[in-house]
């Protein structure tokens, strides 16, 4: 016999967050991001604004802050002109990475460039 699960929201036994994953992981965060020059959430969760900081350079913020910052942050990009990757910001006078947003950069070949459109997923655990 098959059996149907319809709702709209599932929360903790509260009614006031999120549900307990066990032994298992999702993602905390994703975005897709577009644009060359001035980025725009294509689609996102968890996302609540991107700051442009700089050529190449974005910084994603969360809805839902992370326990700490020590999560794990993964990046693509999609660019037809150039071959690159996308890395942390290890230096400068902003704040790389707190529980509630990080700093991204697209590197290509020949140096720092934007990108026609990026990926970022975040793992760990929410606050």
């Amino acid at each position: 016999m098959t059996s149907v699960l319809n709702v709209d929201t599932i929360a903790d036994k509260a009614g006031t967050g999120p549900v307990g994953l066990t032994k298992q992981s999702a993602a905390k965060m994703f975005a897709n991001i577009g644009g060359d020059g001035t980025p725009t959430v294509t689609g996102s969760f968890n996302v609540t604004s991107l700051t442009d900081e700089g050529t190449a350079v974005i910084r994603a913020n969360m809805i839902n802050a992370m326990s700490d910052t020590t999560f794990t942050n993964v990046g693509t990009l999609r660019e037809q002109s150039f071959i690159g990757t996308i890395q942390e910001i290890t230096s400068g006078s902003s704040e790389i990475r707190t529980s509630s947003s990080m700093v991204m950069k697209t590197h290509s070949t020949t140096g720092t460039s934007d990108a026609d459109g990026r990926n970022y997923v975040v793992f760990g655990d929410l606050a």
